[in-house]
């Protein structure tokens, strides 16, 4: 199958829909079906690129501050247009308002059309309820597949109207040959690479450093509760925020960190991420807002017992007892508690139970198997149909 992809936000842009769109296509394209990009083009990138191997497309949007969505669509048709023949589904990744117009697009060239929502109590957020509300509902009427990536957002769909033989529920995967745990000497070996303590404990955060990820949150109660008593190495990972253009915040954090180096230790995006979630003890997630969070999977792929906020997707993934522990957003009581818990209660055992549930219902070998289906009975229907 021939499959045109679309994301709002693609590299070098950080975006965990945008990476778990690539990780899927790696497979799909192991698979043998052809796959595309078309995304939003940013000032100095190229119009035309080449990501992980696979041809990517960058469409202006409108250069105000409203509707700058007009623009990106009208560039959208015309490339859809152009490349009419050359294409059997549009798959957006994200059901925002933007990304809504997959759906009267892919049915102008006679394609399938599917969504993918990404965030809970976001991508649907105030559906029908202005013009706009209005147009991204009847634009996504005419998506023939809504993908919900957690339970949450499938109950979303189905209370926002939607058809409920047309809204699938297929988690986040990920790849389990690519993160999995280390041996012990292969761990103590990577912590003297990274230049990590062998004798401390080390918890590791990755994401962005922005309001939702709230990684700062977590930094600064990790720096005033003196790492709750336990002599625990917060190490956070990630790229400088969208919302932090001038890099003010982080360099606040930075500053926070070179004071309490024993208990903090902050770095840029890495490439080879795995080698981190490799040396650290436990993982911990202090989102305000998730879908399916991508870092909690690679952590319990990476046989992690994890320490997570009670939010979309990390229900599904956290089982307090089972393969970590979970908290209460904004609560550094509730987060203590659940670290403690974590840290004397059988870390081994949490981590053993994670890697085996992502193993079994995660792989993006075996969702990406489901995608396969998905995709096939779309262009069978459209075969039966023409």
């Amino acid at each position: 199958m021939r499959i045109l992809m679309f994301s709002t936000y693609f590299p070098p842009q950080y975006s965990g829909a945008a990476k778990q769109a690539i990780s899927l296509s790696t497979h799909l394209r192991e698979r043998g079906h052809y796959i595309e990009f078309v995304t939003i083009w940013w000032p100095g990138l190229s119009e035309s690129d080449e990501v992980e191997g696979f041809p990517v497309r960058r469409l202006e949007t409108g250069r105000g501050i409203k509707h700058r969505e007009f623009r990106l669509w009208c560039n959208l048709f015309r490339y859809v247009w152009q490349r009419r023949s050359d294409f059997d589904i549009l798959h957006s990744h994200g059901a925002y308002y933007t990304n809504s117009i997959v759906g009267p697009l892919a049915r102008l060239v006679g394609w399938k059309s599917l969504v993918k929502a990404s965030m809970a109590d976001n991508d649907l957020f105030g559906i029908k309820a202005s013009l706009a509300g209005q147009i991204h509902y009847s634009f996504l009427r005419k998506v023939d597949i809504c993908v919900a990536i957690s339970r949450d957002l499938k109950s979303e769909f189905l209370s926002a109207g939607f058809p409920s033989e047309r809204v699938y529920y297929i988690p986040n995967g990920v790849d389990t040959e690519r993160f999995r745990p280390a041996s012990l000497p292969g761990k103590s070996k990577l912590r003297r690479a990274l230049g990590l303590p062998l004798d401390a404990p080390v918890a590791l955060t990755v994401g962005v450093f922005d309001h939702r990820k709230n990684i700062g949150w977590l930094i600064e109660q990790w720096a005033k509760h003196d790492a709750f008593g336990t002599g625990t190495i917060l190490l956070a990972i990630g790229p400088q925020s969208r919302e932090d253009p001038d890099g003010r915040f982080l360099r606040s954090l930075r500053n926070l960190a070179s004071k309490r180096p024993g208990i903090l230790r902050l770095m840029d995006q890495v490439e080879d991420i795995e080698r981190y979630y490799q040396v650290a003890d436990l993982f911990v997630l202090p989102s305000t807002n998730e879908g399916m969070p991508n870092v909690v999977l690679e952590a319990m792929a990476s046989g992690l017992p994890c320490v997570a906020t009670v939010v979309s997707g990390t229900k599904e993934l956290v089982r307090d007892g089972e393969t970590g522990y979970t908290f209460e957003v904004g609560n550094p009581t509730s987060l203590r508690q659940a670290v403690f818990r974590v840290l004397n209660n059988g870390k081994g055992s949490f981590g053993h139970r994670g890697r085996k549930m992502v193993e079994e219902k995660y792989s993006l070998a075996v969702l990406a198997e489901r995608y396969e289906v998905l995709y096939q009975n779309l262009v069978s229907s459209k075969s039966k149909s023409t």
